[in-house]
C-alpha cells in the first residue's frame, strides 16, 4: 500500500470515530441502522464520493468502502461509493438492485414512456432514494432508465431481513413515468455489467471489513477473556482458531486487492467469493471464541454474522462464482466445465 493510500486510511478511520457509533455502541443505541446523517454530510463535504475522477480513485474508494464494513458502516454510503460513480447521470439519489434472482424476477417492461415491474433489494436509506435505476426490456432491447422512487405509479416497500443494521427496499412500478433513459442496447447491457461488477467488489470489500473487525475482537477478548486462572488467547485451540482466522483474512485482502487493482470478471468473481466466505466463516469462529457473550444482543459479534451471511447471498454464490471462473480457465484450454456429478 502506497503512503498516499494509508494516509487516506487514516483519514477515514479518524472521521468514521468522530461521526459514526462505534460496534459496542450499536445495541445500547437501541435503533438500527444508527441515522447516518452526520456521516454522510462529512463524506460528502471530503468529496469521497468523486474519488473516482482522479486517477486511481477506486484504490481509494475501495479503501472507504472497506473501513465501512468493519463498523457496520450505512447502506448509502456503500451504494453511493461503488455504484454512483459509473452512472453516466447525477450520481445523487440514485438505487439501484444489489440482488435478484433471473428466474424469478422477469425484467421490468418499458412502453410508452412508462415502465412496469420491479426492482429488488434497493439498499439505500428511503428518504435519499430519488431516482432508481432500472434495467428494463423495451420490445426485446434492453435499457437502462432512472425512475422516480416516489412518482406516479411508483412506490418503495420496506423488505424485511435477518440484518438489522441494513435496510433494502422493493421499488413496485405500475406504469411509472421514466425520468431519464441512460443508455440503450449494448450501451445498457455494458452498463449493467460494469454495474454487476461494482457491487461484487463492494460486497467483497465490505466482507473483508467485516471480517478483520471479527478477528480483531476475538484476539482482544482473548487477552483479557481467562479462564482456570489464564487468559483463554494462551489456550492452543483458541490460538489455532485465531490463526485460522488470520490466514482466512490475508487471503481474502490479496485476492480482495488484485479485484480492485485490475478490474476483471474473474479477479471480481473470485475476490467476491473469497472475501464473503472468509467474513461467515471467520465471524463464525469469533462467536467460539466470544463464547455465550457473542450471542447476546449486547455484544457486536451477531451483528458481524448476519452482515456477513447477507453479504453471501447478495450477488451471487461462492460456488456460482467460482464455477463460472472455472468454465472460463477451461475454456482457455480447449474443453467444458464437468456438469454435475461427472467424471473425467
Amino acid at each position: 500500500m502506497t503512503a498516499e493510500r494509508a494516509s487516506f486510511r487514516q483519514v477515514v478511520q479518524r472521521v468514521l470515530a468522530d461521526s459514526w457509533p462505534p460496534l459496542a455502541e450499536y445495541a445500547s443505541s437501541g435503533a438500527l441502522p444508527p441515522s447516518a446523517e452526520r456521516l454522510r454530510k462529512v463524506s460528502h463535504g471530503l468529496g469521497w464520493w468523486d474519488l473516482e475522477d482522479e486517477d486511481d480513485g477506486f484504490a481509494f474508494a475501495s479503501i472507504a468502502i472497506q473501513e465501512l464494513g468493519g463498523v457496520l458502516g450505512p447502506g448509502e454510503l456503500l451504494a453511493g461509493l461503488c455504484v454512483n460513480p459509473v452512472l453516466p447521470a447525477d450520481p445523487g439519489g440514485v438505487a439501484c438492485s444489489w440482488g435478484s434472482d433471473p428466474r424469478r424476477d422477469a425484467p421490468p417492461k418499458l412502453a410508452d414512456g412508462r415502465v412496469s415491474g420491479e426492482v429488488s433489494w434497493c439498499l439505500a436509506a428511503a428518504d435519499d432514494v430519488e431516482r432508481v435505476l432500472v434495467f428494463a426490456e423495451d420490445d426485446g432491447e434492453p435499457v437502462a432508465v432512472l425512475v422516480r422512487s416516489h412518482g406516479e405509479g411508483a412506490r418503495l416497500e420496506e423488505m424485511s431481513g435477518s440484518d438489522p443494521t441494513r435496510r433494502f427496499w422493493r421499488l413496485v412500478m405500475d406504469d411509472a413515468p421514466l425520468d431519464e433513459i441512460l443508455a440503450r442496447g449494448d450501451q445498457s447491457t455494458a452498463l449493467r455489467l460494469a454495474v454487476e461488477r461494482r457491487i461484487s467488489v463492494g460486497l467483497a470489500l465490505d466482507s473483508l471489513g467485516i471480517a478483520k473487525s471479527a478477528l480483531a475482537l476475538s484476539v482482544a477478548y482473548a487477552k483479557i477473556r481467562e479462564q482456570f486462572g489464564a487468559p483463554i488467547g494462551s489456550f492452543q485451540a483458541v490460538k489455532h482458531r485465531c490463526v485460522d482466522m488470520f490466514v482466512l483474512v490475508e487471503s481474502a485482502d490479496v485476492l480482495v486487492e488484485a479485484a480492485v487493482a485490475s478490474g476483471d470478471t474473474p479477479s471480481i468473481a473470485m475476490a467476491k467469493a473469497a472475501g464473503c466466505d472468509a467474513a461467515a466463516e471467520v465471524t463464525r469462529l469469533a462467536l467460539q471464541i466470544h463464547g455465550g457473550i457473542g450471542y447476546t444482543w449486547e455484544h457486536p459479534c451477531h451483528l458481524l454474522v448476519r452482515r456477513a451471511k447477507l453479504n453471501q447471498a447478495l450477488g451471487g454464490s461462492a460456488r456460482s462464482l467460482r464455477r463460472a471462473v472455472a468454465g472460463g480457465l477451461l475454456a482457455a484450454l480447449g474443453t467444458d466445465i464437468p456438469a454435475r456429478g461427472e467424471r473425467r
